[in-house]
Order: structure tokens, then C-alpha cells, then sequence
């Protein structure tokens, strides 16, 4: 049904109700002699309905045309209509502002994000804010790629990057950005709790398919009652151990083998799951399992949780009800990725013309996160300059020599004692 019909229909009902009370105070008023109890409760029934109308088609107004974002899981009409009005893909069905090339442009340095909605911007209205967008503003020396879609995960994300290589897609750095939630595909409980959602929005009367005030607060009373909502974030936590974690480990590792088999360079950046931010955080221990995880397989890892742990969520997520990062954490999540990927980014396709001094060094180096390094580069092993100090926010930490002239090179990577 029109939108515009259906509105101006809930904008008439204030006027009938009006209309019906103003035509009993007048029937009131010609009757002799004090009302009854029966006329009296009637008219504030009336009263009561005429002003229930005027809320109701206020609180219809604002949130069809004021209130404007978005839900953790897309369920709500406000959120669908944010969707329409801010979200555009490119040719790729990516959510993006330009197209891609299946071959990296010479002098470029091709880096590729892979994720879910953490990465395509959920939440986020001007694709400038997000963490990708403002890496490619910081850094046109890059082509920087977005294939991410939302409700991806490791199983989805493998898959979508298998696809374009089978069309000729050409990897040099690839970032994975991880969130917590990757390993629920695996879960029949998650499975269980999409199709609910599902069922829920499928079988929606037509009060609440067309009025966003009446959708928006049954869905916010169940995500408060409904166990399949509420319960979401313990059973991914329970993923985290046994066979599962396991399974998810070996999905990683492919991964990363899949990368390098094409050529590339596996990195990944993690996300914590904001909304649960503070003194206790429960997730600790799937960060600790993580980072083992891909200090394992020689990974690069920038864990985003040391960048977001003092911050209260409020600050972070886009809305009470949507925990996905607001405008502000991609902002510290681009600053933290930049520094982390201008040490790890592999060089850029060379240009035609380039010559074997002009390539830039490439080396890796345990180290503790937070403490800082200094890394020595000598050309005889007899004087040593120090070109780099650093402080650790991978492990280990790959280190790009820009200044490299020369086709070979001797370094030594010292950790400063700390303060």
C-alpha cells in the first residue's frame, strides 16, 4: 500500500476522533440538567481516544520522517528505509563509491578488505566515515578494495573471495576484518535465530507492515523477551571452545594458504564487540585465542581492542540498538589500521620502467605488544644507522624499509628498554 496513503490515513483518524468528540459536547450540551455517569465516561473515552490519536500520528511522523538509523540485525521498517536511502553498491554489489578492476594497477598497492558489516559501514551514512574510505583518502597510493557484504562470515567470506579469483582477481595484501561473530555459520543455533527473525518479519499484520511507530516498538519488545534475540551473544562466546573452535581454526588457516597461494599477503585487524566493552569484558579470552591463532600461522594481527577498551560503548556504537562501530571508533579504527598496514602492506606493483634498487625491503620481527623497537640497517655489517622505532601493535610486526636504495641490506631489530 502507498506509504503517503498510508500516513495520511493514520493522519486522519486525530481528525475523526476530533470530530466525534466536538459532536458529543454539543449533544451534551443540549441535554437539561446534570450528565450521567454513562455520558461522562463516555466522553473521556472519547477524550482519551482523540488524544491517544494525536500521539500516535505524532510518534508515526517522527519516526517516518525524524528518526533515521539503523538495528544491530536489520529487522525494523526505520531500518530498511535507512538502507534505501543510504546504501549503494557498485558494480560488484559491493557497497562502494567505484568500481573494481580484476588486475592491480601498475604503481599501485592493491589492498583488500574482506568482512561483514563491521567493514561495509552498517549504521554509517556517508561512506566517507568508514575505515576503508578514509584509508583511501589518506592513502591514494593504494587501491583499496571493499569485499565485504553484511551477515558475511568466515565460511562467506572464503567463499565471495574464491569467487573472484575464479574470474581473474588479483591479490597483493589482504586484510581480513575479523569480528567475533565470523564463527557463528557453524552454530545450528544462529541458523535457528536468523530464521526466527525471519518468521518474525514474514508474518507481520498489516498494522505493523505499514505503520514504522507500531513496527519499531514490537520489535524492540521482543528483542527484550524473545531468548533467540537476547541469547545471541553466549552461545557465539561457546564457539570459542571445543570442536567448533577447532573447525574455525582450520577455516582460517585455509584461508590464509588461499591468499598465498594466489600470491598475496594474509593480514587481519579484530574487532571487539563494542557494546560489551568495559572493566569485565567476557570476550577476553576469544582475543587471547586469536592472537595465538594467527601468531601460529605467522599472521600479522592488529587486535582493536587495546584502542577501544577505555572508551564507554555509548561513544562507540552507532545506537543503543545497533552495536555495529558509529563514525567516531572507524575513525580510531582507520588511524590504528593505517599505522598497522604501513608497516605490513606488501610494495606496490611495480611501474613500467622501475628498477631492482628502487624495490623496498620487506622484513618481520617477534614482538611484545607495547613495548618499542628500533630497528638498524647497515650495508657492510659495520655501521649501523637507525632508520625506524616503533612501538609494537602487532605480533609479529612486518616492517617496510621506504628508504632502501640499495639491492641488498643487513638489520637488527633492538627493543628499547622501557620507561
Amino acid at each position: 500500500m502507498n506509504e503517503n496513503l498510508v500516513f495520511g490515513l493514520f493522519l486522519l483518524v486525530p481528525c475523526v476522533c476530533g470530530a466525534g468528540l466536538l459532536l458529543f459536547a454539543r449533544q451534551v450540551k443540549k441535554r437539561p440538567g446534570p450528565a450521567r455517569w454513562g455520558l461522562l465516561i463516555l466522553g473521556n473515552a472519547l477524550m482519551l481516544l482523540f488524544l491517544l490519536s494525536i500521539g500516535f500520528a505524532a510518534g508515526e511522523g517522527y519516526f517516518r520522517f525524524v528518526y533515521d538509523t539503523t538495528d544491530s540485525l536489520d529487522f525494523t521498517r526505520v531500518c530498511q528505509r535507512w538502507v534505501e536511502r543510504y546504501w549503494r553498491v557498485n558494480t560488484w554489489h559491493c557497497r562502494d563509491d567505484l568500481s573494481y578492476a580484476f588486475r592491480i594497477q601498475p604503481g599501485k598497492r592493491r589492498v583488500t578488505f574482506l568482512g561483514d558489516s563491521f567493514t561495509t559501514g552498517h549504521g554509517i551514512k556517508r561512506i566517507e566515515d568508514r575505515f576503508a574510505n578514509r584509508l583511501r583518502r589518506a592513502h591514494p597510493e593504494w587501491e583499496i578494495h571493499v569485499l565485504a557484504r553484511n551477515g558475511f562470515d568466515t565460511g562467506s567470506e572464503i567463499a565471495g573471495l574464491r569467487e573472484v579469483l575464479a574470474k581473474g582477481y588479483q591479490l597483493q595484501d589482504v586484510v581480513l576484518v575479523y569480528c567475533l561473530n565470523d564463527v557463528a555459520d557453524m552454530q545450528p543455533e544462529y541458523s535457528q535465530m536468523l530464521a526466527h527473525v525471519a518468521a518474525e518479519v514474514a508474518r507481520a499484520g498489516w498494522f505493523r507492515r505499514n505503520s514504522y511507530l507500531a513496527d519499531f516498538v514490537y520489535c524492540r519488545y521482543r528483542a527484550w523477551r524473545d531468548p533467540h534475540m537476547k541469547d545471541y551473544y553466549p552461545f557465539v562466546r561457546d564457539a570459542y571452545r571445543g570442536p567448533l573452535w577447532e573447525q574455525q581454526k582450520e577455516r582460517l588457516k585455509f584461508l590464509r594458504d588461499l591468499v598465498r597461494s594466489q600470491g598475496g599477503q594474509l593480514s587481519v585487524v579484530t574487532f571487539p564487540f563494542l557494546h560489551a566493552l568495559g572493566p569485565a569484558y567476557p570476550w577476553q579470552f576469544v582475543h587471547d585465542e586469536l592472537g595465538q591463532l594467527w601468531r601460529d600461522l605467522n599472521v600479522p594481527h592488529l587486535d582493536l581492542l587495546p584502542v577501544f577498551a577505555n572508551l564507554p560503548p555509548a561513544r562507540l556504537t552507532v545506537n543503543r540498538f545497533d552495536a555495529h562501530p558509529n563514525e567516531f571508533a572507524n575513525q580510531l579504527a582507520a588511524e590504528a589500521i593505517d599505522r598497522f598496514l604501513s608497516a605490513t602492506v606488501q610494495p606496490a606493483s611495480p611501474a613500467p620502467g622501475a628498477t631492482e634498487a628502487s624495490r623496498q625491503h620487506v622484513l618481520s620481527y617477534s614482538a611484545t605488544l607495547g613495548l618499542t623497537y628500533v630497528i638498524l640497517r647497515s650495508a657492510d655489517l659495520q655501521a649501523r644507522d637507525g632508520i625506524n622505532t616503533n612501538v609494537a601493535a602487532s605480533n609479529p610486526v612486518v616492517f617496510q624499509d621506504h628508504s632502501a636504495t640499495a639491492s641488498l641490506a643487513y638489520y637488527r631489530v633492538l627493543r628499547l628498554p622501557s620507561p
